[in-house]
């Protein structure tokens, strides 16, 4: 079907910014045109159409009926139009996954592998947000947590957990500071905690079936790169996850004198129960990113 012609579009545009704002000096700064531009567009369009569309007043302007009817038609063609080449336009709908952990999981561990992720799905666009409960989920704040949890934590129906890997903890110190030769020698020691898990030498020594009150003295920190970082400095002995201190001891700043043991917590990915496409997809990257450490 051959379309009837119509007037150039460009008089179209410019006659629905001044129809709508009433004025030409405003629809021409909308425009980045200058006054004069808009009049001629106008004048134009009143001439393609044999026909007024303004009623010129001393200071202001007003539509005749017929641009009334104009407007309305213009205003709803240019909303679609500029919708339509915004969908067009627009690469693949980006997806925002928010995955919350502890800081120290996700600058030890989780950060230095997204590049890969992100190389792969471009379409998923990865937030963190440090956090260390789970239940943000509920409030929909983040989409998945990633966490130490005991293997028999009990979980709200409507979260769904994916094991990453099990979590190995054990003594970490400076050897020069402190040239342990056997456990007893480690009480002798400030201990270092974290306060996101205060329990963790209570947890590895009930393991190891080791019942002390010889504490020398404590100290809590923050984060665990905080401590890490005071164990480095001789402050004390830390105690910490093997996965979260692999480098510090493959660059020979801390050792890690007695080696690690698994105390029946494990790294798992939460999401809500029937989770988006997305979330699956990068839970199930990280578990595929977890079986890589053998």
């Amino acid at each position: 079907m051959k379309r009837k012609k119509l007037p150039p579009l460009n008089s179209l545009k410019a006659f629905e910014a001044v129809a709508r704002h009433q004025s030409f000096s405003l629809a021409a700064d909308e425009l980045c045109v200058t006054h004069s531009a808009m009049s001629h567009q106008i004048k134009l369009l009143e001439q393609w159409l044999d026909r007024k569309l303004f009623i010129r007043h001393a200071s202001t302007i007003s539509l005749t009926p017929e641009a009334e009817q104009l407007l309305s038609i213009c205003s709803n063609f240019f909303n679609d139009l500029e919708q339509c080449i915004a969908d067009l336009t627009r690469k693949a709908v980006d997806v925002e996954v928010v995955i919350g952990a502890a800081h120290s999981f996700m600058a030890n561990w989780l950060i230095p592998r997204l590049e890969k992720f992100e190389s792969a799905h471009p379409h998923v666009q990865i937030k963190l947000m440090t956090c260390d409960d789970y239940k943000l989920l509920e409030t929909e704040k983040i989409d998945i947590f990633i966490g130490s949890l005991k293997s028999d934590t009990v979980l709200p129906q409507r979260i769904e957990q994916s094991i990453l890997f099990p979590d190995y903890m054990g003594p970490i110190c400076n050897a020069t500071a402190y040239p342990l030769t056997q456990i007893e020698d480690i009480f002798h020691a400030p201990l270092l905690h974290t306060q996101s898990n205060r329990n963790a030498w209570s947890i590895w020594m009930n393991k190891l079936g080791i019942t002390t009150t010889q504490v020398k003295n404590e100290r809590y920190f923050d984060r665990l790169n905080l401590m890490v970082e005071a164990a480095v400095s001789g402050l004390g002995v830390a105690i910490a996850p093997q996965l979260l201190v692999e480098k510090e001891i493959l660059s020979g700043r801390i050792i890690a004198p007695f080696g690690f043991v698994y105390c029946d917590y494990s790294f798992y990915a939460l999401t809500r129960k029937k989770a988006d496409a997305e979330c699956v997809q990068v839970v199930e990257w990280l578990q595929a990113e977890a079986q890589q450490l053998g």
